[in-house]
């Protein structure tokens, strides 16, 4: 099933733990990526967070991820939404094959 994501981050409470978590949660959305589970993530203008397709099996693996996240801690502001697909365009939700996520 695909979700959007969209979760506040308050990097004012990191105190100079960006430099050790961001790479770590860089990491975490590479693998969410090449295995077909992130569909697409995009930076807040506001800076202030991000908004993410995911394709997950259910709310449950959902809520694990969202746990999983290094970043996590400093998450506020979860919105989990599920996503049907669209009738005029239902290949929106659907994963792209492993040859279609570019590089």
């Amino acid at each position: 099933m695909v979700y959007l994501i969209d979760a506040r981050i308050d990097y004012n409470l990191l105190q100079g733990r960006l430099d050790e978590l961001l790479p770590l949660e860089w990491q975490q959305t590479s693998k969410m990526f090449d295995s077909g589970q992130l569909l697409g993530i995009w930076r807040k203008a506001s800076a202030k967070g991000v908004v993410a397709i995911w394709n997950l099996p259910d709310h449950e693996a959902v809520h694990a991820q969202i746990r999983a996240m290094p970043l996590y801690p400093y998450m506020s502001d979860i919105e989990v939404t599920p996503l049907v697909p669209h009738p005029r365009y239902p290949h929106f939700c659907v994963a792209p094959a492993d040859g279609d996520r570019g590089s």
